[in-house]
């Protein structure tokens, strides 16, 4: 658009971090040998979940003259680290986590089970919901952690573990993990004839989990660290997605753009896109993106950091707060 950045088209190289840390790595590997050969990389807009994040960070990233800006990752450690080049466009789960345990509380429920997987993201939301429950005199009647390491072994611990949940007889169950487990883990807990309250955070908040899951969704609570992409992309973003991509946007492509707005706006800003001078700028920018006002604190998270609560109602995912 108007001609790119710094008077050159930009081009989006996309690489696949398999949603994992080890792929993360191997990506941001490519990343750097890119650097190394001396092309001009602007940026890098990633990666999505906090358990990718954390160790391209760690491994790859910290070393390199470059700005991350990531559209989902979450995990409040992350900018807890030293990165001066790293940045969010989304609020994280030190702020999700009690958003949602409040909710819980406010909704009569007082067995509460909490259940997560052993990733990244999922132990930090989940912490973050315990904690504010034991500060407000709750103790969880479990804090069960569900193993990962791909979807046929969670199936296959599947059904001890909802055993072992319901055995305890609760009235409302908090899982913390990603749509691919939170979609048989609701579809489980239904099937055994759970009738509770069920409430789960950002990364089940997909599409996916009201198409499979049908009638068992109804009802469910979502906690999101960012607004649903039908309210606030207007009908000429969309087409123009659609032209662009050949698909439609997904709950994620909202931020994914905003992060990619933000990047470019601090390499123009810039004048180079030298990762330290990129970062400075950023630090002193106030943009409005596709998702809201966006400006930086000193450590890279959002100054105004929102969590939005939504409702599966009529197959839709409908608003039923905000918090700050």
């Amino acid at each position: 658009r108007d001609g790119g950045v710094l008077g050159r088209r930009v081009v989006v190289r996309a690489l696949d971090d398999g949603g994992d840390g080890e792929g993360a790595v191997s990506a941001a590997k490519t990343v750097g040998e890119s650097v190394r050969k001396g092309e001009t990389v602007l940026g890098v807009v990633g990666h999505y979940n906090s358990g990718a994040t954390g160790p391209a960070l760690d491994s790859v990233y910290k070393d390199l003259d470059l700005v991350v800006v990531t559209p989902g990752s979450s995990n409040p450690t992350l900018t807890q680290k030293g990165y001066s080049r790293f940045f969010r466009v989304v609020s994280t789960d030190d702020i999700q986590g009690p958003v949602d345990a409040r909710k819980a509380l406010s909704l009569g429920w007082k067995r509460i089970a909490v259940l997560h997987t052993d990733n990244l993201y999922a132990r930090g939301l989940a912490e973050a919901f315990t904690g504010e429950l034991r500060q407000r005199g709750v103790e969880p009647v479990v804090d069960l952690e569900m193993k990962y390491n791909n979807l046929a072994v969670f199936q296959r611990d599947l059904p001890g573990n909802v055993s072992k949940a319901l055995g305890l007889n609760p009235d409302g169950i908090f899982f913390a993990g990603d749509y691919p487990e939170g979609i048989p883990l609701l579809g489980a807990l239904r099937t055994a004839g759970y009738r509770g309250g069920f409430m789960t955070g950002d990364s089940v908040m997909e599409y996916e989990f009201i198409d499979s899951l049908g009638s068992k969704a109804e009802g469910a609570i979502i906690s999101n660290i960012q607004p649903e992409m039908a309210a606030v992309a207007p009908d000429a973003w969309k087409n123009s997605y659609r032209a662009l991509e050949k698909r439609s946007p997904g709950m994620d492509s909202i931020t994914g753009y905003a992060a990619t707005h933000v990047l470019l706006e601090g390499v123009k800003r810039a004048s180079t896109a030298r990762g330290s001078a990129v970062a400075d700028a950023l630090r002193k920018l106030e943009l409005k993106t596709l998702i809201g006002d966006w400006a930086s604190d000193a450590h890279g998270d959002m100054k105004l950091r929102r969590i939005y609560l939504f409702q599966v109602r009529n197959s839709l995912f409908e608003q039923i707060g905000e918090e700050r």
